[in-house]
């Protein structure tokens, strides 16, 4: 968007506006990034087939396959939103990934779901830290898993999209991933009984912040005292690999990503249909939960001995 319009001044969105306003925010943030990385290793915008040769095998001595492809779309994005001829769909590139895929291979690492047993000891021990803090943090993590939300998600959630029912809660995601042109997905998550409770653990940590409106998850220093900006993605894997250690596991097999991961295996443990567990991650195809649902009904075998 034009930096240079004052809010509330009435002018045409340019073509650049609109093209912005197609991509959400976080795939956005993400192509930027991968640019400024192959920019950073040396190359230029327009760039030669030579510059990105060497722009993959440098990052084919560290990185999996799916990270080089995904800086390749953001490479060839730059150049078509600049009006420039794109290299990355080059003869000689695609030779190259070719070799660089059967050398790799292209399996992706599938980071540990966060299942039942492993969620209660997250929150036991999330429970020990300081009162402000553990507030937040339980929250974050019952209401991450049992909504199955994405770190970008959590992070935009704010006290206004979320209905307090007799029943539990209603929040509705105004963008996602899923829903870019903002018309709006509710989760619910139900009262569960007990302490451990997802909507019990959002009410106890509005009534620790005291905030009504604005962001839901804060920072929370190492005084307890509650920041004034919303947490980042990148801070709620850092908290969920932070607690990880409390349980005594290892933190390099979990991410964010992992109580989400979580929510869906453990939804197939309990024979939850999949257009069900679809409603609640809000996933548009069947066959990208599969990879959750396969785990769930792995782990679902019994034993012949």
């Amino acid at each position: 968007m034009n930096p240079n319009r004052k809010i509330g001044q009435t002018l045409a969105l340019t073509e650049e506006d609109y093209i912005a306003a197609a991509k959400a925010v976080s795939t956005r943030s993400e192509y930027a990034k991968d640019v400024r990385y192959y920019l950073a290793s040396g190359g230029t915008i327009p760039a030669t087939v030579s510059q990105v040769v060497t722009f993959i095998t440098t990052m084919a001595v560290n990185l999996a396959v799916a990270t080089i492809e995904k800086r390749l779309v953001s490479l060839h994005v730059e150049h078509v939103e600049r009006g420039h001829k794109s290299p990355v769909h080059d003869p000689r590139i695609k030779q190259l990934m070719k070799g660089v895929r059967r050398s790799l291979g292209v399996g992706q690492r599938q980071v540990t779901a966060i299942e039942k047993n492993t969620l209660i000891d997250m929150w036991s021990a999330a429970a020990k830290g300081r009162p402000v803090q553990a507030a937040r943090t339980m929250a974050l993590l019952a209401i991450g898993w049992a909504g199955a939300f994405r770190r970008s998600e959590l992070v935009s959630l704010t006290w206004a999209d979320v209905s307090w029912l007799d029943s539990g809660i209603e929040i509705t995601l105004k963008t996602s991933k899923v829903d870019q042109t903002g018309v709006g997905f509710v989760k619910f998550i139900p009262l569960a009984y007990g302490d451990r409770c997802p909507v019990k653990a959002l009410k106890h940590w509005q009534e620790v912040c005291g905030n009504e409106t604005g962001y839901i998850f804060m920072p929370v220093n190492r005084h307890d005292q509650i920041g004034s900006k919303p947490l980042t993605a990148h801070a709620v894997a850092q908290i969920v690999k932070r607690i990880i250690v409390l349980t005594g596991r290892d933190p390099d097999l979990y991410s964010g990503h992992s109580l989400r991961a979580g929510f869906a295996t453990a939804g197939t443990l309990q024979g939850i249909p999949s257009y069900q567990l679809m409603q609640q991650t809000g996933h548009r195809s069947e066959a990208t939960l599969q990879k959750y649902v396969r785990i769930g009904k792995r782990r679902q075998i019994p034993s012949l001995l």
